[in-house]
């Protein structure tokens, strides 16, 4: 990661887009803030997109509401041969 303090270092955006080409890029801005600046692949989209989706938030906010166990009582007893031996 390249690190650029724009406290010791001005830079203009195309100068900051061409390191984040190579690399991941923390700006440290005058006031002390901390950016990461990096490309956006295929799946940085889809995440972007899927967190405004307020289908797919309720989506799962229902997978949530599930318990998704099995007591080991049951997962014994589906596994017990129906004879009993």
């Amino acid at each position: 990661m390249i690190t650029f303090d724009l406290r010791q270092q001005q830079m203009t955006l195309e100068e900051l887009f061409r390191a984040a080409r190579s690399e991941s890029v923390l700006i440290v801005t005058d006031e002390g803030q901390e950016y990461i600046l990096e490309a956006a692949d295929e799946f940085d989209r889809e995440v972007a997109e899927l967190g405004t989706s307020q289908k797919f938030v309720d989506f799962l906010a229902e997978r949530r509401k599930e318990s998704g166990r099995i007591p080991l009582a049951d997962i014994e007893r589906r596994l017990k041969p129906l004879d009993g031996a």
